[in-house]
């Protein structure tokens, strides 16, 4: 593990775990409350928690190899989780935004802001503070 990373480790920790409440959330709602939700053709209520469940993985990953080190997949794996998060906004382009209740917003937006705060964090740990060009250190 990057001793040096420690602080940002335990931000990322703090991120991710905020942003899995998020999805819990938004993602039990939807599968409850599936006909309340305007979803695609042909979607049905066990495509939310499938994917939920494939792609929880990716921020489990992500972590793991951002603690160790290796940055290239952890930001890989911590993208694709923080895109789907963000990705929730796309209820939008099924219905209008009158066509959801108070709650759902609320989930979708957690959902979005914490996404958000996520990809803020992987272009602030790769761009900013380029961690990926430090020498790790093992235990």
């Amino acid at each position: 593990m990057n001793v040096e990373n420690k602080p940002q480790q335990t931000w990322l920790l703090i991120g991710l775990t905020i942003n899995l409440v998020a999805t819990i959330l938004h993602y039990t709602d939807n599968f409850i409350f599936f006909t309340n939700y305007p979803a695609p053709a042909g979607m049905h209520p066990q495509h939310v928690w499938i994917a939920w469940l494939i792609l929880v993985p990716f921020a489990v990953i992500g972590y793991i190899q951002y603690a160790k080190g290796n940055f290239w997949v952890a930001y890989s794996c911590l993208c694709v989780w923080a895109l789907t998060s963000v990705g929730g906004i796309a209820h939008y382009f099924f219905e209008s935004m009158s066509a959801f209740s108070l709650k759902m917003h609320i989930f979708i937006w957690f959902e979005e802001l914490t996404g958000c705060l996520l990809l803020g964090f992987i272009f602030w740990s790769c761009l900013i503070l380029q961690e990926w060009r430090k020498e790790k250190f093992v235990d």
